[in-house]
């Protein structure tokens, strides 16, 4: 077993739109385990999907899908994915139009309603330099309307080093400068300045079993407007935290189980809600947290 010291050198740059959606962020391995035994080009694909319908008494219907693209050499990695998941769920709803004080049968219907709604695509490329430093650039595009935000977007560039290594177990750390540009669901647009600070871990429990967890922070530099709430600096905090154990179940196929938390301080004005728009001074916002719990199968092309 040995200790690497955390020689985090610099500000280094990278943007992150620290948004609730499916591409959470994750532990990135240094060169030691990532490429250190590849001798040519290599290539990874792996895809999941998963489909939720009910009708009858209930009718909601939940789709969720994703891929993910490797290709590696001896000194590169170049990361390719896309995530979605859209949700949506019909419910009866009773209204006591006469005001008798009791249900009508013409006073009985029914609503629908988007509950989930967000998409996001991600490239990442990185150079190592050691076995345990690599720089990177990403671009990151996103949209998540429940939350208020019609498009996240932006570009990446940073510094990574692995903290801590042992045969089953190791430690990485990422420090750098966030940029995101955000448009409103229901407002105008804004660009963020941030540091961001990223820690994950990764464990084996055997040949078949792992377990990654990571949380994130990204803290802005310049005063911002979201909606009508003005944020000076370090106000806007955004936090994302992941954990998640995958099961090999054969060469091809694998159960993964993952929880993400994502908290933004300062989260966007809802969009409107059906046709009518909010009394005037009365601008609700999206929650400051979003969870999210997904059971898997994740398929492997290539």
């Amino acid at each position: 077993m040995r200790f690497l010291a955390p020689s985090l050198v610099g500000a280094a740059v990278l943007l992150g739109p620290g948004v609730a959606l499916a591409d959470d962020p994750t532990f990135t391995k240094g060169k030691v385990d990532d490429v250190k035994d590849v001798k040519d080009v290599t290539w990874e694909v792996k895809g999941e999907v998963g489909l939720v319908q009910t009708t009858g008494n209930s009718r909601t219907t939940t789709v969720g899908a994703g891929m993910n693209a490797t290709r590696k050499d001896q000194d590169n990695k170049f990361d390719a994915s896309l995530a979605g998941t859209f949700a949506r769920a019909t419910i009866r709803t009773a209204s006591d139009v006469n005001g008798n004080m009791v249900i009508d049968p013409n006073e009985l219907s029914e609503s629908s309603d988007t509950s989930a709604e967000n998409a996001i695509a991600k490239l990442r490329y990185d150079r190592y330099f050691t076995p345990l430093d690599a720089l990177y650039v990403t671009a990151v595009g996103a949209t998540d309307r429940p939350a208020g935000k019609d498009f996240v977007g932006g570009g990446q560039a940073g510094y990574s080093r692995g903290l801590y290594k042992e045969d089953d177990q190791e430690v990485l750390a990422e420090l750098g400068y966030d940029l995101s540009y955000l448009r409103l669901a229901d407002g105008d647009s804004t660009t963020i300045h941030s540091l961001r600070a990223f820690l994950g871990y990764k464990a084996k429990f055997n040949k078949t079993a792992a377990v990654e967890a990571s949380v994130e922070g990204l803290f802005n530099g310049n005063k911002i407007t979201i909606g009508q709430t003005e944020a000076g600096a370090f106000k806007d905090v955004r936090l994302n935290g992941n954990v998640g154990v995958t099961a090999s179940l054969s060469s091809k196929l694998s159960l993964n189980v993952a929880f993400t938390a994502k908290f933004d301080n300062v989260p966007a004005p809802l969009a409107k809600i059906g046709d009518l728009d909010f009394a005037p001074g009365f601008v609700p916002t999206a929650d400051k947290l979003d969870t999210t719990t997904k059971v898997s199968l994740i398929f492997k092309f290539l």
